[in-house]
């Protein structure tokens, strides 16, 4: 590695991914709470984004399609339950197995956040372009298929 590896021009590939995903974060949050919706926290939205209007999933299947754990899934789901924007009603086979659903406050505050994260993807594109946003998000649908 050289000396120039090193300095802020060579930065790893984790900490730029970092940098982008705060901002998008420190952002949502802000436009939320401008807004009068009180802000998600990016695990929320993780869960809300998963989920839509007329959709019911387990937990299992939530985490796997956030790529976490059942149990931090289960965590953040509990808080959303606790904050009315989730509902869980018992599923089918396993006698513990519960469906996940938006409450209708749930859907709005869902609604409203991805309206901003795409508000949010258009400053992006006034940045770098249209192509370079549509190439960024293409590659990083390749490189993790979840």
């Amino acid at each position: 590695m050289t000396t120039e590896d090193r300095s802020e021009s060579y930065l790893p590939l984790p900490l730029l991914l970092q940098r982008g995903a705060r901002w998008f974060s420190d952002e949502l949050v802000a436009r939320l709470d401008a807004a009068g919706v009180t802000p998600v926290t990016p695990a929320h939205m993780t869960v809300l984004a998963h989920l839509n209007h007329d959709t019911s999933l387990s937990i299992a299947e939530l985490a796997r399609r956030a790529g976490v754990t059942r149990q931090t899934m289960h965590r953040a789901v509990t808080q959303l339950i606790d904050e009315g924007l989730l509902t869980s009603t018992p599923g089918p086979g396993f006698p513990r197995s519960t469906l996940i659903r938006l409450t209708d406050t749930g859907c709005r505050r869902r609604d409203v956040a991805l309206g901003i994260l795409r508000d949010l993807e258009q400053v992006l594109s006034s940045q770098l372009g249209p192509a370079a946003v549509a190439e960024l998000r293409d590659t990083l649908r390749r490189a993790w298929p979840r």
